[in-house]
């Protein structure tokens, strides 16, 4: 009876080891989550993410979002923005060919694609004894190689055709984008320890998403 006992205890601990190390990632898995949640909108990325920030962080300080309700919604805006910008009759009737481009326009940036270049552990000198660990990673996107030949003129002297025309001419060329542009970036992973347990995180990925699409809309326009 206590070789049974003893054999359940070794196999009870052996599963918590087991549970513990696949809950343990190295710094360019954890950059891989938060690249398909931010910028892929991937959301069993965001499940996979929010499941091991949990391990460490908690289940409030986890992302409470979805991803693919986050790119409906940057969608959305950036189809409401551009329509703002003109005479409310045309708007309207121009909305459904500024949705379909927009639309595009995020599909194509969720194809980017990255490749890290450089993991390095440095010292966080405003807080002692912390470490944080810098990705360096190049990001590739395709655009346009002649978007910005499609020319529209003044919106208030332009009609609804004439503006529908324009908006599906700049689908079909997102569509067909076929030009690579890459950009160097860094994203910090900062640590947390746990005993003999390193986790990695960064409280802002909002700023990745930002800074590449600032690239990309730079590039695009």
């Amino acid at each position: 009876m206590k070789n049974v006992k003893a054999l359940l205890l070794l196999l009870m601990i052996f599963c918590v080891q087991n549970f513990r190390s696949q809950n343990l990632l190295q710094p360019e898995k954890v950059f891989n989550l938060y690249f398909n949640s931010f910028i892929k909108y991937d959301n069993e990325s965001l499940k996979e993410l929010n499941s091991y920030l949990i391990n460490f962080l908690g289940k409030d300080n986890t992302y409470r979002t979805n991803a693919t309700e986050n790119y409906s919604k940057k969608v959305e805006d950036y189809t409401n923005i551009f329509l703002s910008n003109l005479a409310p009759e045309m708007a309207s009737a121009c909305k459904k060919e500024a949705t379909n481009y927009f639309t595009v326009l995020m599909e194509n940036f969720k194809a980017s694609q990255y490749k890290i270049k450089s993991v390095k552990p440095i010292r966080d000198e405003k807080q002692g004894n912390l470490f944080f660990s810098e990705v360096i990673f190049e990001v590739t996107m395709k655009i346009p190689n002649n978007a910005s030949e499609v020319k529209m003129g003044d919106f208030s002297k332009i009609g609804v055709e004439e503006m529908k025309k324009y908006l599906t001419d700049l689908t079909v060329r997102i569509k067909g984008a076929d030009k690579i542009v890459t950009s160097e970036q860094k994203f910090n992973l900062y640590e947390m320890t746990e005993g003999r347990d390193i986790y990695y995180w960064n409280g802002g990925p909002e700023e990745l998403s930002w800074k590449l699409n600032e690239f990309y809309l730079k590039n695009i326009n």
